[in-house]
């Protein structure tokens, strides 16, 4: 008798490899999870959306006037932004904070670096709300300054912080009219002429508190080195038109620059731009000075995006941008609004004209 050799059974275990390989997607899908839970204190700037300011937002006009003529406009004149991670509002976790240094379009900073300690969520938002209010009151006042209307201005007390020189001293909506007897037209005066005293001087002040004029000593104290009081001061005017900016959800200051030449653009006749694609960031005073902004790598990089031909980067922002401009995005140099307009009208028109860059400050 023939005996018939058993066969061998199939094999149902796991390979070494397999049994590896599935212990490592475990591992990796625990870590990664585990690192979503942890929150470290860094905040991180990704390039966020542009805005047309001759467009619309949410289906309303981003810039609009009443009661005076307005004119067709081309072209495009974006303001930039900047998605922002971090803080109260938005915490980072660990493994945002890994994964954002294989975006080179991302800056990671110290959270202790961006926001105040102990801000709430709210209180962000709020000042956020604040400058973002503040910046598009002063574009339209240098818009429309700058088409001959005038426009009074009221220095005002926006803030006491408590326990500063002039806590128990000034008080909220206490009208600014003159530091040590000069005129003040702005906020930049009453922090410039306060430069002329030692910290720890009183200084006189002559304001308007409750519809009445007086003159009070204000003591001062230092921060950082400068002559302070330890108040916040706000700009009041009188526009002599209804002007409304809406930028939607956005907040901050940084827009100013391109509300004003939107506006601007909106009533006087002419296409300003030409047709071509402006995008900028900066912020404005009442003086038409343009101001630093943050995430201004990251707001190169949205522009780029969005197909601007140019950009108009705020001069002090100038050594972050060098090394930073991408490839085929002209990136300008801008000091004033004045100096913004010439350069955009010049442009528009088809003009033979001198970009300023920062490599020329440089």
């Amino acid at each position: 008798m023939t005996e018939t050799p058993l066969s061998r059974p199939e094999h149902t275990g796991v390979s070494a490899r397999a049994a590896i390989a599935l212990l490592l997607v475990v591992a990796t899908v625990s870590v990664v999870a585990l690192l979503n839970l942890v929150e470290v204190p860094k905040v991180i700037y990704r390039p966020g959306p542009v805005y047309d300011t001759l467009g619309e937002v949410d289906g309303r006009p981003v810039v609009s006037i009443e009661d005076v003529e307005t004119f067709p406009t081309t072209g495009r004149l974006d303001f930039t932004t900047v998605t922002v991670s971090g803080g109260p509002r938005f915490p980072v976790t660990a493994w945002d904070w890994l994964t954002s240094y294989l975006d080179p379009s991302t800056t990671v900073a110290d959270e202790a670096d961006v926001f105040p300690p102990d801000a709430t969520a709210d209180q962000i938002r709020e000042q956020n709300v604040a400058l973002m209010q503040n910046s598009q009151q002063e574009a339209a006042v240098v818009a429309l300054r700058a088409v001959g209307e005038s426009v009074p201005e009221q220095v005002k007390v926006a803030q006491v912080i408590v326990d500063a020189p002039a806590d128990g001293v000034l008080r909220v909506n206490d009208e600014i009219r003159q530091v040590d007897g000069r005129d003040v037209a702005n906020p930049d005066d009453v922090r410039d002429i306060l430069q002329d005293f030692e910290p720890g001087t009183d200084v006189p002040f002559r304001l308007v508190r409750d519809g009445e004029e007086q003159t009070i000593e204000v003591p001062t104290g230092e921060d950082e080195g400068r002559t302070v009081i330890g108040v916040y001061i706000r700009s009041d005017f009188d526009l002599p038109y209804e002007v409304t900016i809406d930028a939607g959800n956005v907040g901050g200051p940084s827009a100013g620059l391109m509300f004003s030449l939107a506006l601007y653009d909106t009533i006087t006749p002419g296409e300003l731009t030409g047709g071509l694609d402006f995008a900028g960031t900066g912020t404005i005073n009442s003086l038409g000075e343009v101001g630093p902004i943050g995430g201004i790598q990251q707001k190169l990089v949205g522009a780029d995006r969005a197909g601007a031909d140019y950009f108009l980067a705020p001069a002090a922002n100038c050594p972050e941008v060098l090394g930073h401009e991408p490839e085929g995005l002209t990136v300008a140099r801008i000091e004033t609004f004045d100096q913004a307009l010439e350069l955009v009208e010049a442009l528009g028109e088809g003009a033979e004209v001198e970009v300023p860059t920062c490599a020329d400050a440089a």
